[in-house]
């Protein structure tokens, strides 16, 4: 069992505390002393001989000196060198011939290229001088057991002697003979430590050696005795005790590994050498495989040190790696007759690998046992996270569960913008500078999901946690999930008293020539050391359940993600974002669900802020922006639960005041209220401004009965209201309908704007943000009407859509758009997809695709020159039909986009099932991410969808550089907007898109 390192060394007394080993050998000599090799000593143990035989000319190349002693008559080991093997050794048959007299001269074939090339095989061969020995009248009679084995090109046979009294014999048959019942005793251990004392007990009886201990591995190299059986008077010395690591070191572990029974007939006997010492191709024999094996004289002093006369030792091997040991150990030289050797090898080797499979399948058991008290606990957990969803939350108060599961004293995690640590453990920096200092021990560049576990944190040779400092062990789970995640337990310090078997030191021994010799320790009486900076070891079982725990605590958190996601999303859709009022569309759902109920108990009343434009104008969106949420607290300020408040837009505001009995008189004075509240000035970064507001008042059902009937006429009454001065409210009369020709007379000018060719087209230029560089345009109507000037498309495209005029326009827009795509190409100029949004009418005309598609053969463009935009508002009314159109416009090569995308509410299910290659974030939403951390969180929210799908991100009305720079670093690679340039006419596009990437790359 034992070799010839161990432990640490003395040189001189130590300075150092009690507790704390001294190892002041030199690095060389220990090293040398762990390198030597142990299977090529060159000498065997004196009560058995060997011989080596080359396979090619099957003559005797090597023996042992002590083969003299063993064969009668033989003068000199060297007399068999070079000899045939067949003149020494006879096969059983042809020794029973010789004896019997009946073959002389009779020579049987020796077969020794069949042997086998590890363990030892039992031959039934003999030597010769066996005949002339039992010829001798009184001669004691000795039999030889051979062993035979393959090392290279040559036979190792081993001769031990097979002698035994038959007292002997029969104790040891009738051991075999209950075998059966030590192996149920052995099946029937229940836990580890029981079937360990089994184990030895069965081992001890069997063997009939004075001491039978099982020599555990640790995970530190060291060894630890978990199991003694003694016979007789014999006291249990061991149990419990450790032993260094460098008592068994590497190169005796492998040994071990490949010769897994090993005996030491006599540590007092001398050992005898080889010869000669090499074989003809001048190396030595290995001896890896052979039971005669000479052992170092440091080795047996090691063992005398222990009182031990004789030893056997068996290798315990789990999974193919030596778990352990099962030594015996004897007081008295032993040499078990060959039939009970050869009994105990097989028994020993049954037992090991009963062994084998017992320890593996207990310690499966209380793997499992621990795993799935784990499970159940997460289990628990993740059914109460599911419902309840708050993670921080949930966590805090589970704290007092969790911990003690994992044996932990703190638990911390990092899963996107999650960061959160807890528990009772010390700590001395904030939730961030802990997660950083924890993170620094992932594997970025490795996204399959794993486990790092360390226990050893306070010692010296590992980095402990600046930030957790009483953490000695850390366990560490991460996984990839959009980015690397991860989350971790620490525990605290565990100080272990271990118990040595002796105080694990070595002396070095000067000797004549100048040269030092390691001394083993000469006592092995109990040694204790309290082992500080580690913690108790993790199980695997740790790492799986931590890793799960991580997966439920990710999942549960996208699933909130989401979840808020879609609320936001619903609140978007039905609130305007920058006031948080009800936007036209909620409005409009929320009067007509009162007005279908027959309630007309309410006036509806329109606002508009007078001159509010000059306010943008002159300071600034941001200033208007300001004076519009003011506006709004205002006026909330003056309703009541029951009344109704809306943004339709710009600085046009919707209010439904509900009345018992409405009438223009109650409506007037409720007006008047609204006027009050506005009188103030308005004050906005040191600026003050005076304004007033113009309303138009409808009262249902006298002005209508639906919301599309009083919404006109109020819109008629405020159109009153403003040429009447402004700054008053105005109630519908039925003679203001007259003012609806107005409306029809520019319905008609829009129908002759097409025929007459007053529309025209700007470009306005995309940008990728990271090269500098333009990558497409998009295309945008514009009217100048002869009378009234530059008409605003949300002022005539709304009355388009409602005449049925939109497709001619549509049509008219993506015409010119390819003409100017020709005549740039023809031109040399820039060759950039230019996007055109259309309508849903035209989106679901039936000739659409037809028709791009002759528009692009006509001008001869490329289809991957156009992109077509749709809004939301289309695939929500038509999904089946828009998704049909898209994909058909996908399949002749045209891109397909989604634009203004977060004013409406897409659901997510939506977007994967349409066509689309490009989402376009709304400008509102640029426009606020860097004053409104809503808008920030859902933008940054809906560029990681739109990148999960794959999508091409455009970032519309980006105006700022600090809005450029927070798009780069969030993932939004292209922009558009007055920051890059306004919408630009046709043969100023060229100029622009170099005066861009020129201010871009510098």
């Amino acid at each position: 069992m034992w070799t010839r390192s161990f432990g640490h060394v003395r040189k001189g007394r130590s300075s150092m505390g009690p507790g704390v080993r001294d190892d002041t050998i030199p690095l060389e000599l220990e090293q040398s002393c762990a390198r030597e090799p142990i299977h090529l000593l060159g000498t065997v143990q004196s009560y058995g001989f060997l011989m080596t035989v080359d396979l090619a000319s099957r003559c005797i190349v090597q023996v042992s000196v002590g083969i003299v002693r063993h064969w009668p008559g033989l003068p000199d080991a060297h007399a068999l060198i070079s000899s045939p093997l067949s003149d020494w050794v006879a096969s059983v048959d042809e020794a029973d011939a010789l004896a019997n007299e009946l073959a002389n001269g009779l020579a049987h074939e020796l077969d020794i290229a069949a042997l086998p090339a590890s363990r030892p095989t039992v031959l039934p061969w003999r030597p010769r001088f066996e005949r002339t020995c039992a010829r001798q009248e009184g001669a004691p009679v000795l039999q030889w057991e051979c062993l035979g084995h393959l090392s290279g090109n040559v036979a190792v046979l081993e001769w031990l002697p097979s002698h035994g009294d038959g007292d002997e014999l029969r104790r040891q048959n009738q051991v075999f003979a209950d075998f059966a019942e030590a192996i149920a005793r052995l099946r029937s251990a229940d836990g580890l430590d029981a079937f360990f004392r089994e184990c030895v007990k069965v081992v001890q009886e069997v063997s009939a050696f004075d001491r039978v201990m099982i020599y555990r591995f640790l995970p530190d190299g060291c060894g630890e005795i978990v199991a003694e059986h003694t016979a007789g008077d014999f006291q249990q010395k061991y149990l419990g005790l450790r032993f260094p690591a460098s008592d068994i070191p590497s190169q005796a572990r492998v040994l071990y590994l490949a010769n897994r029974l090993r005996i030491l007939a006599d540590v007092e006997a001398a050992m005898d050498v080889l010869v000669p010492p090499v074989l003809p191709n001048g190396e030595a024999l290995d001896q890896s495989h052979c039971m005669l094996r000479g052992l170092s004289e440091v080795h047996l002093s090691y063992l005398r040190n222990m009182g031990v006369r004789a030893t056997l030792t068996l290798s315990i091997v789990c999974d193919g790696k030596l778990w352990g040991l099962i030594a015996c150990h004897h007081h008295q030289p032993r040499t078990p007759p060959c039939q009970i050797r050869e009994g105990m090898r097989q028994l020993t080797e049954l037992l090991a690998e009963i062994a084998n499979m017992r320890i593996e399948a207990l310690s499966n058991l209380e793997a499992v046992r621990h795993r799935l008290a784990l499970d159940r606990l997460l289990n628990e957990f993740h059914q109460e996270l599911i419902q309840e969803g708050d993670i921080p939350g949930l966590l805090e108060s589970w704290m007092p569960r969790l911990l003690p599961a994992f044996n932990a004293s703190s638990l911390g995690l990092q899963i996107g913008t999650l960061a959160w640590v807890g528990g009772p453990g010390k700590r001395q920096g904030s939730t961030h500078q802990i997660l950083d200092e924890v993170g620094a021990r992932l594997h970025t560049q490795d996204r399959s999901p794993h486990e790092r576990m360390w226990d050893g944190l306070l010692t010296s040779t590992q980095d402990s946690l600046m930030f957790l400092p009483e953490a000695a062990g850390l366990l560490l789970a991460q996984r990839y999930d959009e980015d690397i995640i991860f989350c971790f337990v620490t525990r605290q310090e565990v100080v272990q008293q271990v118990h040595w078997a002796g105080e694990p030191v070595k002396d070095i021994v000067p000797l004549p020539d100048g040269r030092v010799r390691l001394e083993p320790r000469r006592s092995f009486a109990v040694w204790q050391q309290a082992l500080r900076g580690h913690s108790d070891p993790w199980m695997q079982a740790d790492a799986e359940a931590l890793q799960s725990l991580l997966r439920m605590l990710s999942e549960v958190n996208k699933l909130q993600i989401n979840r808020e996601m879609q609320e936001t999303l619903h609140w978007r859709a039905h609130h305007d974002h920058l006031t948080g009022l009800y936007n036209r569309r909620a409005m409009e759902d929320e009067v007509s669900r009162r007005l279908e109920d027959g309630h007309y108990d309410a006036a509806l009343m329109l606002l508009d802020l007078d001159h509010f434009k000059k306010i943008n104008d002159t300071y600034g969106h941001e200033i208007g922006d300001q004076v519009l949420q003011q506006l709004s607290l205002r006026l909330k300020s003056v309703m009541r639960d029951v009344d109704l408040l809306a943004r339709l837009g710009g600085d046009e505001f919707m209010l439904q005041l509900q009345i018992p009995h409405p009438n223009a008189a109650t409506a007037l004075i409720f007006a008047e209220r609204l006027h009050q509240a506005i009188a103030a000035p308005f004050a906005v970064r040191g600026q003050e401004f005076r304004l007033g507001i113009s309303v138009g008042i409808a009262i249902p059902p006298g002005h209508g009965r639906t919301v599309s009937e009083l919404l006109r006429h109020a819109d008629l009454a405020l159109y009153q209201a403003k040429s009447r001065g402004r700054s008053r409210s105005v109630v519908f009369e039925l003679a203001m309908a007259a003012n609806q020709r107005d409306h029809y007379l520019l319905e008609r000018d829009l129908h002759d704007a097409v025929e007459r060719n007053q529309l025209s087209l700007v470009f306005q230029p995309k940008v990728d943000l990271v090269k500098g560089k333009v990558v497409g345009l998009e295309a945008l109507v514009r009217w100048n009407h002869p009378v009234r000037g530059q008409n605003s498309p949300s002022a005539f495209i709304p009355i388009a859509e409602h005449s049925d005029q939109i497709i001619r326009i549509d049509r008219w827009v993506m015409r010119n758009a390819i003409a100017e795509q020709a005549r740039w190409r023809s031109h040399g100029l820039a060759r950039l997809p230019v996007a055109v949004n259309l309508s849903i009418a035209d989106i679901l005309s039936p000739n659409l695709v037809g028709y791009l598609a002759g528009l692009l053969d006509e001008y001869q463009v490329p289809p991957e020159a156009l992109e077509i935009e749709v809004t939301e508002s289309c695939f929500m009314r038509q999904l089946d039909d828009t998704r049909k159109v898209l994909r058909a416009l996908n399949d002749t090569g045209i891109a397909t986009a989604l634009d203004d995308f977060g004013t409406g509410f897409s659901s997510l299910s939506y977007l994967r099932q349409l066509p689309l290659q490009c989402l376009k974030i709304d400008q509102s939403f640029t426009r606020s991410m860097l004053q409104d951390a809503n808008a920030e969180k859902l933008t940054q929210a809906i560029v990681a969808m739109g990148n999960a799908l794959t999508m091409t991100i455009v970032a519309e009305g980006v105006e700022t550089r600090e809005q450029m720079d927070w798009l780069l670093d969030h993932g939004c690679h292209i922009g558009q907007g007055y920051y890059f340039s306004p919408p630009v006419p046709a043969e100023d596009v060229q100029q622009v898109i170099e005066r861009i990437e020129v201010r871009l790359t510098n």
